[in-house]
């Protein structure tokens, strides 16, 4: 039934042409970056391969979240979730049947963009780095997919849970510049109470600004940089909190 469940949601991103946009979404993103860099007077090669890595990256969370959120409100709205608890399955069943599929698009988009950027590398050379950059990357679509099935589940309004996640993720990429200030400038009292809430935020959230830096295509991995135990653990760890919280709050639902 599980195998039945994860082949259901997948059958759902082919028919709404999920993987069909992303492909549209490459290539409109790939000749915009190679447009772009070659407008560059120096270094195109280098230009064209950030402006693919950051647009892509963009296009694929933003891909994954608008498909996991609509998904799963209309699933609600149209009492699939209702129907499909009544087969014998068990709400947990439902949940991880959920994240595989979501998972199995994460890595599909991830292959489609790891594939363009090996491409247009260089003279189809890449940094050593270039394996760490793209695992990193299917850790934080994981993740993003994760947090906005959450606030899927929780929030009855589609709109309200893409804003959401949106929010969180643009807070989980800039994290690491907002303790930077906070570090590095001395405020008034006024700001103490702001500052102990934002470093509370930064130990339960996600670091996705330690994860996909453009620079580990160019220049490879700095020494002291995250590795790979880091990201699963990033990845195992958060996901569990997430889908916990989730399950918590499908067990309190009255179907």
């Amino acid at each position: 039934m599980l195998k039945n469940l994860i082949y259901y949601v997948l059958t759902a991103a082919v028919r709404d042409k999920l993987f069909l946009s992303f492909f549209l979404l490459l290539a409109i993103g790939v000749s915009l970056s190679i447009f772009m860099g070659s407008s560059a007077v120096t270094e195109q090669d280098q230009f064209t391969l950030v402006f693919v890595a950051s647009g892509l990256r963009l296009a694929s969370v933003f891909g994954v979240v608008l498909f996991v959120v609509f998904f799963i409100r209309r699933s609600f709205e149209s009492r699939d979730v209702e129907y499909l608890l009544t087969r014998p399955i068990t709400r947990l069943d439902f949940l991880l049947s959920h994240v595989v599929a979501f998972t199995v698009i994460a890595f599909c988009f991830t292959a489609l963009t790891a594939i363009c950027i090996y491409v247009l590398a260089t003279k189809g050379s890449v940094q050593s780095a270039y394996f760490l950059w793209v695992f990193s990357f299917f850790a934080e679509l994981v993740i993003i997919a994760n947090v906005a099935f959450f606030f899927s589940m929780v929030l009855s309004s589609a709109v309200a849970s893409v804003l959401i996640t949106g929010a969180f993720y643009l807070l989980s990429r800039l994290i690491g510049q907002i303790l930077g200030i906070i570090e590095a400038y001395n405020y008034s009292d006024a700001f103490v109470l702001m500052e102990k809430v934002m470093l509370v935020i930064s130990a339960i959230i996600p670091r996705l600004d330690l994860m996909g830096q453009s620079s580990w295509l160019l220049y490879g991995a700095k020494e002291g940089a995250i590795s790979y135990t880091f990201i699963v653990l990033q990845m195992l760890v958060f996901s569990f909190l997430v889908l916990a919280a989730a399950m918590v709050d499908l067990k309190r639902k009255q179907f």
